[in-house]
C-alpha cells in the first residue's frame, strides 16, 4: 500500500490529500436508499442530466442528413458528408481516454457541452460546406466525449450498494427522453428549420451545464483519497 500511494504521489506530483470521512456504507440495495443524502441531489442530477444529454446527442447524430440537406447540401452529397461526420465518432472515446484522469468529470462534460453549443448554433449559421463538416466532426466528437465520460462519472456518484440500481434507474431516463426526442426534433425543423433546431437543443445542453456544473460533486480525487486511507 505504501509502494502504491509513493507511485501516485509521484504521478500526480503531489502529495495525497488527507483522509475524511468515509461516505455511510449501503450494505442492502434498496431502491428508497437512493433517495437518502447525499444521494438524492446526485440522483436529481443525473435524471435531469440524462433527459437533456439525450436531446443534444440524438438530436444532432440521427438528423445530420437531413440538417445537411436543410441548409442546402444535395442529398447524395449530404449521405457522403454524414459518413465523414459519423468516422469521428469512435475518436470521442478515445479522446475521452486520453483525458479521464487528468481533469474532473463533471469538467470535461460541462466543457464539451459548451462546444456542442457553440458548434451547433455556428452549424445552423454557415451554408459553407467546409465549415458544415467541419462543425459536424466537433458535434460528434464533443457529444462522443460526453458520452464516454458520463457513463463514468454516474457510476463513481453512488457506493457499491446502490450503484447498479442507481445507475440503472438515472440512466433509463436518458431511454425515456430518447423516445420523444425524434417527435420534437421533427416538429421544431419543420416550424422554425435548423436555427430553431439547434436554438433547441442548445437549451437542453445549457442545463446540461448548469445541473452538472452546480449540482455536480468532484469524483477525480476520490479514488486518491481511497488509495491514501
Amino acid at each position: 500500500m505504501t509502494d502504491l500511494e509513493v507511485r501516485v504521489e509521484t504521478e500526480y506530483g503531489r502529495p495525497l490529500p488527507r483522509p475524511e470521512a468515509a461516505e455511510p456504507v449501503i450494505q442492502h440495495s434498496r431502491f428508497k436508499e437512493m433517495w437518502q443524502p447525499p444521494f438524492r441531489k446526485r440522483a436529481i442530477m443525473m435524471i435531469i442530466f440524462n433527459i437533456c444529454q439525450t436531446v443534444g446527442y440524438y438530436g444532432f447524430a440521427n438528423w445530420v442528413p437531413t440538417l445537411l440537406i436543410q441548409q442546402g447540401i444535395t442529398v447524395t452529397t449530404s449521405l457522403l458528408y454524414n459518413s465523414i461526420i459519423a468516422i469521428a465518432a469512435p475518436f470521442g472515446p478515445l479522446i475521452g481516454l486520453f483525458i479521464a484522469d487528468k481533469f474532473e468529470r463533471k469538467t470535461v462534460i460541462v466543457t464539451m457541452a459548451a462546444v456542442n453549443v457553440i458548434c451547433g448554433l455556428i452549424f445552423s449559421q454557415v451554408r459553407d460546406t467546409a465549415m458544415l463538416v467541419a462543425m459536424g466532426v466537433c458535434l460528434t466528437l464533443a457529444g462522443n466525449i460526453i458520452s464516454y465520460t458520463y457513463h463514468t462519472y454516474q457510476t463513481e456518484l453512488f457506493p457499491t450498494g446502490i450503484r447498479a440500481r442507481a445507475v440503472g434507474f438515472v440512466y433509463s431516463w436518458s431511454r425515456f427522453s430518447a423516445i420523444f426526442t425524434a417527435f420534437i426534433i421533427s416538429s421544431v425543423l419543420h416550424n422554425f428549420g435548423v436555427t430553431g433546431v439547434f436554438i433547441f437543443i442548445a437549451a437542453a445542453m445549457i442545463i446540461v451545464m448548469l445541473v452538472i456544473g452546480i449540482m455536480g460533486p468532484h469524483t477525480r480525487n476520490i479514488a486518491l483519497e481511497k488509495i491514501s486511507h
